[in-house]
């Protein structure tokens, strides 16, 4: 189980600032990263993150690949209140118990964010995660937006009321990207919410990576209708005020947005999390262009102009 593999490859942690060459699809213990990177090198990490289209992490199916590969990227928009700091959970998240990210990869593309947001933040992937940060535990995975709010207030990765059939796929008969595909083509409408999710827990074992792997090619089979929507990744809800062991990689901003307030958010929370933090902890901003096509190419830049704090 990957909990168990994350915990022998920190025990096994060498001193290195990036990750090591690898064969293309293991990770090996050299990988976990001692020292955080500096901008350029942060979005060198992305791009190769982004390209790794792993069907699951070392050849084993119970790592599934967002454990080592693709960006784990959630939207934020500042608290006006500042109740709460944006790597902290939402009043939401605290309630239902998930938080919502989507998975940005070379075959998971999508050409917008969450409701259409454009700044936010973006996490190491497990197993390359900062020695000494948390380890983070995602629930489940729709290739599709989840229309969570109109499922719980007080879950996540549950069927709609409506649709009994929404909840885990396994439990409709739903095992395969192909079968995904046909049960949402072939409902009569509301298909957001008539989705099931892939059931990716650490408990389902050797069943947890080709689910998630699954889900990634149900997005792609949907073609234009799934590049045009962001997929939802709930991660189970950690405590608040983990500023010191969250395992951010970077904050981030949309290139093409045209709103100026996008990088002005995102330097405001680099600078409140540096403030946040015991030993002043600097996370570069990270420009990010989407992919132009289901088929393109997304991309992230590190610029000096556009970081608070240096």
């Amino acid at each position: 189980m990957y909990k168990i593999v994350a915990f022998l490859l920190i025990g096994l942690l060498t001193a290195c600032s990036q990750p090591a060459s690898q064969s293309p699809d293991v990770i090996d213990a050299s990988a976990v990263q001692s020292q955080r990177m500096d901008g350029p090198a942060t979005a060198t990490y992305l791009t190769t993150l982004y390209a790794r289209k792993f069907p699951n992490c070392n050849k084993v199916d119970s790592q599934p690949a967002f454990l080592c590969s693709g960006v784990m990227i959630r939207v934020t928009e500042k608290d006006p209140n500042n109740t709460y700091k944006v790597w902290d959970p939402s009043p939401t998240s605290v309630k239902n118990g998930g938080v919502n990210f989507s998975y940005l990869r070379a075959d998971s593309n999508f050409s917008k964010m969450a409701w259409g947001n454009a700044n936010g933040y973006m996490l190491y992937p497990i197993l390359e995660r900062l020695a000494g940060t948390d380890q983070l535990a995602v629930l489940c995975a729709y290739p599709m937006d989840s229309y969570g709010w109109y499922r719980s207030a007080t879950a996540v990765c549950v069927a709609h009321p409506s649709y009994p059939k929404s909840g885990h796929c396994q439990d409709a008969n739903i095992t395969t990207g192909e079968q995904f595909k046909a049960a949402w083509d072939g409902a009569p409408g509301d298909q957001n919410r008539r989705q099931c999710d892939f059931d990716v827990r650490d408990e389902r074992n050797m069943l947890a990576g080709p689910a998630f792997y699954q889900s990634l090619r149900a997005k792609s089979l949907l073609g234009q209708t799934g590049f045009a929507q962001w997929n939802d990744i709930l991660i189970k809800t950690w405590p608040a005020g983990k500023q010191n062991t969250f395992p951010i990689l970077a904050f981030f901003y949309l290139g093409s947005s045209t709103d100026p307030k996008q990088l002005a958010d995102a330097k405001y929370n680099q600078r409140d999390f540096y403030n946040s933090t015991s030993a002043k902890v600097i996370v570069p901003i990270i420009r990010v262009e989407l992919a132009a096509s289901a088929t393109g190419t997304a991309t992230f830049t590190y610029s000096a102009a556009d970081q608070e704090i240096r």
